[in-house]
């Protein structure tokens, strides 16, 4: 959380806090006027269980206010641990925990499951020539493109750098490479215009599933990842720009549409 944003949620917090207190000390005085004023005691009795229930009032209020201040925080402190700030994509560390989920799954149920995992060609080649800030526009619009060109049941992350994995549930290698393939398409026709130089940008990608991988010492989930990448290297060697696809120890060169 930004100390902009930790800023403003404290002001809100104080000014909750205040309201509350002056309405209830302005309900308490007006309480004791009758006392002040009339010598009744009946009605002071009433003004003050009035001011009571009127101060309960404005405490639940002002308490179910802060309540909602305090889930808005957590809830920006989960996405903030959870989500990369550049892209706004699942970080890596989600991306592992929602895998381990979608292997358990695929085991448990019988299911298929692929991942892709998706590299920028010649990003340093961008930066420097265009510098930072523009290359990480190259960057989130990459992420953004990869993200609307999934089906909703795909799951996008970024895994660090200018790589990215699409774990591809209930989908065997052969039809998540066709998925790979769109994406590869996808990015390399739309050219990425940063603020005035409009940029060509394409990326390799590496495809592996459950069947065509054997589980090592770091398990099943680690050997999907380890596949996925090394046919991703592969891609890269040979030229970039195209997609591999991992099968029983070596990745088979698809040709470029």
């Amino acid at each position: 959380m930004t100390q902009t944003t930790k800023g403003t949620r404290r002001r809100q917090a104080w000014r909750a806090f205040l309201i509350q207190s002056g309405l209830s000390v302005a309900v308490i005085v007006l309480a004791l006027l009758p006392a002040a004023l009339f010598d009744d005691r009946t009605l002071t009795v009433i003004a003050l269980l009035g001011a009571s229930l009127v101060v309960l009032a404005i405490s639940v209020a002002s308490a179910s206010r802060l309540m909602r201040l305090l889930e808005t925080a957590n809830d920006k402190i989960a996405t903030l641990t959870t989500h990369d700030d550049l892209t706004g994509l699942p970080n890596r560390r989600w991306f592992f925990d929602r895998l381990d989920e979608e292997v358990d799954r695929a085991r448990r149920y019988g299911n298929e499951l692929s991942l892709i995992m998706v590299d920028i060609d010649h990003f340093r080649q961008v930066n420097d020539t265009f510098g930072h800030p523009l290359g990480d526009l190259a960057l989130a619009e990459v992420a953004r493109l990869l993200a609307a060109n999934i089906r909703t049941s795909d799951i996008v992350a970024r895994y660090g750098g200018e790589e990215f994995v699409i774990i591809i549930p209930e989908s065997g290698a052969e039809k998540t490479v066709q998925a790979a393939e769109k994406l590869r398409m996808v990015v390399e026709v739309n050219d990425i215009s940063l603020e005035g130089p409009e940029v060509k940008v394409t990326v390799s990608c590496g495809v592996a599933d459950l069947k065509s991988v054997v589980p090592g010492k770091g398990g099943l989930r680690d050997a999907l990842v380890l596949a996925a990448d090394h046919a991703l290297h592969r891609a890269k060697e040979n030229g970039r720009n195209q997609t591999l696809m991992h099968v029983a120890e070596h990745e088979r060169q698809l040709p470029l549409v």
